[in-house]
């Protein structure tokens, strides 16, 4: 089956660029020039990956990825566009549930070479996906939800990884480096880890609605976070 890519960025020599390197490689791919045709057909396409650039007219990057992630295609994979090179911007767009980055000026064959990595991952993911079941919570990677009894929450793929990955090592100590290269796949940046602190921030609340009697993941410090089962009503 032939991939879909959007590309969205105000710039139509980027986003041709983009196209003819990915067309070459058997991608099909569509195109928008602000972020509120971008945001548009991302919703109402059957897209492998989004490449978006974050300044864009009508609606940033920053809140398509936002809104893209509340929707019920949060699976999305999105890999942001921005010719900053501040590494707060790439934080704040990870914090935000961007997969991946790619900083301008760029080649084609670096943007080819990230969406077939996040293609692999993703499919990598589906092929893995199953339940968890620890105490009362139930973990369904199926369909990203976690849940105790009828009560549901529905996760990002990157909150989804970051709780199994502690799941099915309950009781094991796992750094913020550690998660930050498992997850994300980047080695060790100190404003990076404040990804993954961001990220088990949002995660600790989605459970605590569904439990709020116990703290499943929890901070060891010094180190990083630990899944623990507890038994407490």
């Amino acid at each position: 089956m032939e991939e879909k890519v959007l590309v969205v960025d105000d710039d139509q020599h980027v986003c041709e660029m983009v196209r003819i390197a990915l067309e070459a490689e058997g991608f099909i791919v569509a195109e928008a020039y602000d972020g509120k045709e971008g945001l548009k057909k991302a919703l109402s396409g059957n897209y492998s990956v989004l490449l978006l650039d974050i300044m864009l007219p009508e609606t940033d990057g920053w809140s398509i990825c936002r809104q893209i992630r509340d929707s019920n295609l949060r699976g999305l994979p999105i890999i942001m566009l921005t010719a900053r090179g501040e590494e707060v911007d790439r934080v704040l767009g990870l914090e935000l549930g961007a997969d991946d980055y790619v900083t301008k000026p760029f080649s084609p064959r670096e943007v080819v070479a990230r969406v077939k990595a996040l293609i692999r991952r993703s499919d990598n993911y589906n092929v893995a996906k199953n339940s968890l079941s620890c105490g009362k919570l139930l973990i369904d990677e199926n369909n990203l939800i976690a849940r105790i009894g009828d009560v549901r929450v529905e996760l990002t793929p990157k909150e989804m990884s970051l709780l199994s990955l502690l799941a099915r090592q309950p009781g094991n100590p796992l750094s913020r480096e550690t998660l930050l290269k498992e997850i994300w796949g980047f080695e060790h940046s100190a404003a990076m880890t404040r990804t993954v602190d961001e990220h088990i921030k949002r995660l600790r609340a989605k459970i605590a609605y569904l439990d709020p009697h116990n703290e499943y993941i929890q901070t060891v410090w010094g180190v990083g976070y630990k899944f623990e089962v507890n038994s407490v009503d």
